[in-house]
């Protein structure tokens, strides 16, 4: 059995969703083919749930989302007028209830009550032009399978009551192939949670894990993990292999083609994971498993914009040890600022985070009265592995280094 998931920024056109109908009807069966919202339409759901939470103004998001998808049936389905009321437009009548609820006491609830919306929009989408075709299938809602806690944006597995729903389906005895939603879960109580921005490669992992595929297979628009960032670096290459080892690595620095989640579970069981070019669905890819070292030792660069440095130092000039570390990570962990560099110094604790204002004003509110806090805006953090010292020369060149930090096999900058 293999997993397959097509992600959202692949899915934006008639001609795409062809595409992956063409890789669908090639595959061997059983397997599950995981769906991401299309065409990023999850930042469009982002926008919608902020308005909705905030100003209770949704009407242009709404109507955007819209208008997106009747596009896509209008090129896609047969008969459009039958086979929208049928799968699309109760998915929409659905929403604008949820849209007319009272609103939750917190924002990451109502977030999640209304961006699942795009994975089920999406999937149902799919759904009803496999249908069509003739291409024989099951449709899954994911929310009655990965069960997690109530951490709303970010929700945690819970493997024994996931692994007993999903393996309950009997997708491993059929010769079907299965279709689902990526990104979404549900708690005990039905209630949807997300599992973290661009989860829908940890879905595709869940199942794997869950029913002990042979292997997970990622369709992306770049022919499989590279170096770097073609939009950000010049003479890029594909990694042609890598150890879990080294994917997570790069995952937990920023590289954005894998959801750091991805690897754990697969890891866990040894299923190898391919990503794959889903324009070129016969090139090679990358393959991703056990290894002890990688087959290529060439430099990789991780380059992660938008960044804000924070430095806390307390006001009675104490040394900062455990117990005010513990109480920082603290409040770092209730408003869930996540760290992608820290260095620690007798009277101060620096970290870097990704810029989102609210968390850290919270933040910063928070521990104003106990530590000093300066900060910095509109930084980059980067990030090589396998450095040397020309590489380091040639990426930063003259630009402000206001933290360095050197290990083994990464350097590390965050950059001004």
């Amino acid at each position: 059995m293999i997993i397959h998931k097509f992600g959202g920024g692949i899915l934006k056109t008639p001609e795409a969703v062809e595409q992956m109908l063409r890789i669908i009807q090639d595959i061997d069966l059983p397997t599950v083919v995981v769906v991401s919202a299309m065409n990023k339409m999850t930042n469009v759901f982002e926008h919608l749930a902020e308005g909705y939470f905030y100003d209770n103004r949704w009407d242009e998001e709404y109507e955007e989302i819209y208008r997106f998808h009747l596009s896509l049936a209008e090129s896609l389905f047969r008969d459009r007028a039958g086979m929208w009321d049928r799968y699309l437009e109760p998915l929409f009548g659905e929403l604008r209830n949820q849209l007319a609820r009272e609103r939750e006491d917190l924002f990451d609830q109502a977030y999640d009550r209304l961006v699942v919306f795009g994975e089920l929009l999406s999937s149902a989408l799919i759904h009803a032009v496999m249908e069509e075709r003739g291409i024989a299938h099951r449709l899954l809602d994911v929310r009655g399978m990965i069960r997690t806690d109530s951490t709303f944006r970010d929700g945690n597995v819970l493997w024994p009551e996931t692994t007993g729903q999903i393996q309950e389906m009997g997708i491993s005895e059929s010769k079907e192939l299965w279709l689902t939603q990526g990104f979404i879960a549900a708690n005990d109580s039905g209630a949807p949670v997300t599992l973290g921005r661009e989860g829908s490669d940890y879905t595709a992992a869940i199942f794997g894990h869950c029913l002990d595929a042979d292997e997970v297979w990622i369709w992306k628009d770049v022919p499989g993990v590279m170096n770097a960032d073609p939009k950000e670096f010049e003479h890029t290459r594909r990694l042609d292999r890598l150890s879990y080892l080294e994917a997570i690595e790069m995952a937990f620095f920023g590289a954005r083609v894998i959801h750091p989640k991805t690897i754990k579970p697969l890891h866990n069981k040894s299923i190898p994971l391919w990503v794959k070019d889903f324009d070129h669905p016969d090139d090679p890819g990358t393959q991703i498993r056990q290894m002890e070292q990688l087959e290529d030792e060439v430099p990789a660069f991780i380059l992660k914009k938008d960044q804000v440095l924070i430095t806390f130092q307390p006001r009675d000039f104490s040394f900062i040890v455990e117990d005010m570390i513990s109480e920082i990570f603290a409040a770092l962990h209730r408003y869930r600022v996540k760290v992608n560099l820290m260095q620690h110094a007798a009277i101060s604790l620096t970290i870097c985070v990704n810029a989102d204002d609210a968390p850290i004003n919270g933040l910063i509110s928070e521990l104003l009265p106990r530590f000093r806090i300066l900060y910095n805006t509109d930084l980059e953090l980067l990030t090589i592995r396998r450095y040397n010292r020309e590489l380091i020369k040639r990426m930063t060149g003259e630009r402000r280094i206001l933290i360095q930090q050197l290990s083994r096999r990464t350097a590390r900058f965050v950059l001004g």
